[in-house]
């Protein structure tokens, strides 16, 4: 069964089992996280629930990043999870279009600060809810993708095996502990298609890392679920995607570690719109100017024309999802940054009359290999005549096209100044680079 082998799978998982590359990268994992959560903690949803967590007050035992004080676990995951994925700047994992950070991370933290866990625990149980949640994603992609937003439904699990991973759940518990995360499990796409609604996709996140939490500490006090909520004949996969691989969940478990296949994000904006900013980064290099422009054609796959081939956006975070505008901001500032979206820039003449040039359109051999490769081409005509083509199938950031750790530092430092005093930056940088030294997590903020 399968709840069972990914139990069996979790309660087994031992931090010497794992290899070096894997543990780095699970730190790396949780300093971009830290970084995000930073950033996300001062834009206006992570005001907004602040103050509600705040006002709830509660027992001081998890870091709410963005406060001074500890509050409830609970709390913390909530918090933690809506600012990570607020500012579109959180970790991805491209073939099971999941965002895994943002859900797993707040969960596994708040968990193991709760119970005072080592950070060696808090390590393996964030590449254990890496491996469970990108697992389950990868089996309902993409027909899942369609209707439901991956980050908020499989990340419910995922958050879920990697809190009862730090709360010592047994197998027993730990399917119990799927069920309740099942039942929550939540998000729907209907808000990308309104510029109000947009503001609150980074809930899905928000509300994974919280219920999955939530699940493990329901199953760790005794309360029970269903043991087959993934598998069931109306269990989670054939419900939420009667076109789901049931068998990619359990295929290869153990052999490697899909942690290993997270891109990073270096723009403020979302991953569909990565490998058109550095194609358009690619001109500018070339120093074509916007006014040079007289048709930039931009191609690429289906679910990025139907998410984010809209020219001229209305609110910011509506920026973040339009390829168009992220391409112009590109081509025009050289860069796209969170100081990039802003209201001036939606008003922006020079982005406006670049924009007025863009075609969006799917390219079907890139469609094809979606999501494998989140790929773009740029065909631009210039008003002299010549024609300039780019073409990438790996954003900047992908395994394949990696980033260096200074790079990451850098992302991280910038983020964080947002909220923390340049002492505090260093110190949580190097503490977090050693997080697996701390016998209690709790301490790792007080470096």
């Amino acid at each position: 069964m399968i709840e069972q082998d990914l139990a069996r799978f979790v309660s087994n998982a031992q931090y010497d089992h794992f290899p070096e590359e894997v543990i780095h990268q699970a730190k790396i994992c949780l300093l971009d996280l830290v970084g995000a959560a930073c950033a996300g903690a001062m834009a206006l949803p992570g005001h907004v629930v602040t103050e509600i967590i705040e006002e709830a007050g509660g027992s001081p035992q998890a870091v709410l990043i963005g406060r001074k004080e500890r509050g409830p676990a609970l709390s913390a995951a909530l918090g933690n999870g809506l600012y990570a994925h607020g500012l579109e700047l959180d970790d991805l994992h491209r073939q099971s279009i999941l965002r895994p950070g943002s859900p797993i991370i707040p969960a596994a933290l708040a968990a193991a600060e709760k119970i005072g866990a080592s950070g060696k625990e808090l390590i393996t149980a964030i590449i254990i809810g890496y491996e469970v949640g990108i697992r389950i994603a990868e089996a309902m992609t993409p027909s899942h993708y369609q209707f439901w937003h991956t980050t908020g439904t499989c990340g419910t699990f995922a958050a879920a095996v990697a809190a009862g991973k730090v709360l010592k759940l047994d197998e027993e518990q730990l399917m119990h502990a799927l069920g309740h995360a099942g039942t929550q499990a939540a998000g729907l796409m209907e808000l990308h298609y309104s510029p109000e609604g947009m503001i609150s996709k980074p809930l899905h996140a928000s509300k994974a890392a919280q219920n999955g939490l939530f699940s493990a500490m329901l199953a760790a006090g005794g309360y029970t679920s269903t043991k087959t909520m993934l598998s069931g004949e109306k269990g989670f996969l054939r419900v939420f995607a009667p076109k789901a691989k049931m068998e990619k969940i359990t295929e290869g478990l153990g052999e490697g570690y899909k942690i290993m296949q997270i891109s990073y994000r270096l723009f403020a904006s979302t991953r569909h719109t990565h490998a058109g900013i550095d194609l358009a980064l690619r001109l500018r290099e070339k120093d074509i100017k916007p006014e040079d422009i007289e048709l930039l054609r931009i191609q690429t796959y289906g679910v990025a024309k139907d998410l984010v081939g809209e020219p001229f956006p209305e609110t910011i975070y509506e920026a973040k999802f339009s390829l168009p505008f992220c391409v112009a901001t590109a081509m025009v500032y050289g860069h796209v940054g969170l100081e990039d979206f802003t209201e001036e820039r939606l008003h922006d003449r020079t982005l406006e009359e670049l924009m007025s040039h863009c075609t969006v359109e799917v390219d079907p051999l890139l469609d094809a290999h979606y999501p494998e490769k989140w790929a773009a081409k740029l065909n631009v005509i210039l008003r002299n005549g010549t024609v300039v083509h780019e073409q990438t199938d790996f954003p900047r950031g992908d395994p394949e096209n990696l980033v260096s750790l200074e790079e990451l530092h850098t992302k991280f430092r910038r983020l964080s100044s947002m909220l923390l005093p340049a002492s505090k930056i260093e110190a949580w940088l190097e503490s977090i680079s050693r997080v697996e030294t701390f016998d209690n997590i709790y301490d790792m903020w007080e470096i």
